[in-house]
C-alpha cells in the first residue's frame, strides 16, 4: 500500500469517527404529540366556580374563600352538604380520561357531542375558564365520548366519573337542614324547657291520630284523646316546606356557641316520625327535628337549627310563628 492511499484512508476513517461521535451525542429528536387537554392541571385549590349541565338541568356553585365553603348560587345562603360534596373538587382534578381516540373529531354527531349529554364548566381563580363535554357512551358503557372546549381531540372520559358530577345536578348536595317531608308521618313529639309539652301520635291499625297521654310510654306515642287529623295533616304539610332564609353560621361546636341565637337545649324544639316503606318491605324510619330560636333584630326571621345539624339556619318569622302554635296553641282536639 503505498503512502498516498493509506493517507486516504486515515482521513476517511476520521471523518466516519466524527459523525459517528456525533450522532450518539447528538441523537435524532422525537417529535413528540402535544399534551391531551385533560384537567389533570387543574389544582383543586384553584377552582372557584363549577357548573354543571345534564339535559335541561343546570347548577352551579362559588366557593366562599373567607369560610373555604362552597355555595349554590342559585339558592340564598345555602352551603353544599359536606358529606357529598366532599372530594369533588380533587375529582374534577383529573377526569381519568383513558386515551386520546383521535386528533381531529371528523363528526361530532357520530359521538354524541354535536348535542353533549352533560358539560361541565370550571373557573380558576385568574379567572380562566374549562369547559368539557360529554357525549354518547361507548358501546360498552364504561367510559363518555369527550371533548375539551377550543381542543380538537376527541377523548375517552370514565363513565363512574360523569355520573357522580351529573349527579350533583339531578341530586343536588343539599345540606340536611333544607329538608321537605316525604313519608308518613306517625308521631309528633313537642318539647319546650326540655320537657315534653305535647304529642301526637298515628295508631296505624285504625288509622286515627290520637293526643298522646303524658309522659310518653310507648313508640309511637299513643293517648285515648282523639286528635284533629285534618288539622294536625294541614299542619304537618307547613311544616315539612320550611321558609328557609339561608345559613347563619356553620359548623359550631360548643353549645355556648349557639346561645347568641337562642337555639340552646330550653328553645321549643319539633320531632316528627316518619315511616317510608322500602321495597324489601322493611319499614325505615326516620325524623326530622328544628329547634326554633330567637329572632332576628329586623324581625324577619327567626333562628332555627334543624335535623341535628351544627348549623344554625334563618327561618321565615311568620312561618315559624304558626309553628309555635302547635306548641302553645289550642290542642288539635277531634269531635269524637
Amino acid at each position: 500500500m503505498n503512502l498516498r492511499l493509506l493517507l486516504v484512508l486515515v482521513t476517511v476513517l476520521a471523518y466516519v469517527a466524527i459523525g459517528l461521535t456525533w450522532f450518539i451525542t447528538n441523537p435524532t429528536e422525537e417529535v413528540s404529540e402535544p399534551d391531551p387537554p385533560f384537567f389533570y392541571t387543574l389544582a383543586p385549590e384553584d377552582l372557584r366556580v363549577i357548573e354543571i349541565q345534564t339535559g335541561e338541568l343546570s347548577t352551579s356553585w362559588s366557593l366562599r374563600e373567607d369560610i373555604r365553603r362552597w355555595f349554590f348560587d342559585d339558592l340564598e345562603e345555602i352551603p353544599a352538604d359536606l358529606f357529598r360534596w366532599g372530594g369533588i373538587t380533587q375529582l374534577l382534578g383529573g377526569p381519568r380520561t383513558q386515551r386520546v381516540l383521535r386528533q381531529d373529531i371528523d363528526d361530532p354527531a357520530l359521538y354524541g357531542l354535536d348535542a353533549p349529554s352533560s358539560s361541565i364548566t370550571v373557573t380558576l381563580r385568574d379567572g380562566t375558564q374549562v369547559k368539557l363535554y360529554l357525549g354518547d357512551r361507548t358501546p360498552d358503557e364504561e367510559n363518555h365520548y369527550a371533548q375539551v372546549e377550543g381542543f380538537p381531540q376527541l377523548v375517552l372520559v370514565d363513565a363512574t366519573w360523569g355520573a357522580v358530577l351529573e349527579r350533583l345536578v339531578t341530586e343536588p348536595p343539599l345540606p340536611e337542614w333544607y329538608y321537605t317531608l316525604s313519608g308518613q308521618v306517625r308521631e309528633v313529639i313537642l318539647f319546650d324547657n326540655n320537657e315534653v309539652v305535647r304529642a301526637y301520635g298515628f295508631d296505624r291499625e285504625a288509622e286515627i291520630w290520637s293526643v298522646c297521654d303524658l309522659p310518653l310510654e310507648s313508640d309511637p306515642c299513643a293517648g285515648s284523646q282523639l286528635a284533629d287529623g285534618d288539622a294536625l295533616d294541614a299542619e304537618l304539610e307547613h311544616f315539612g316546606n320550611p321558609k328557609i332564609g339561608g345559613a347563619v353560621e356553620l359548623n359550631l361546636l360548643d353549645d355556648s356557641d349557639y346561645e347568641p341565637y337562642g337555639t340552646i337545649v330550653t328553645a321549643p324544639y319539633i320531632a316528627v316520625r316518619i315511616e317510608n316503606r322500602e321495597p324489601n318491605n322493611v319499614t325505615l324510619v326516620t325524623r326530622l327535628t328544628m329547634t326554633i330560636g330567637d329572632i332576628t333584630e329586623d324581625g324577619k326571621f327567626r333562628y332555627a337549627v334543624a335535623n341535628e345539624t351544627s348549623d344554625v339556619i334563618l327561618i321565615d318569622a311568620e312561618w315559624a310563628e304558626r309553628l309555635l302554635e302547635l306548641f302553645f296553641g289550642e290542642v288539635l282536639v277531634g269531635d269524637g
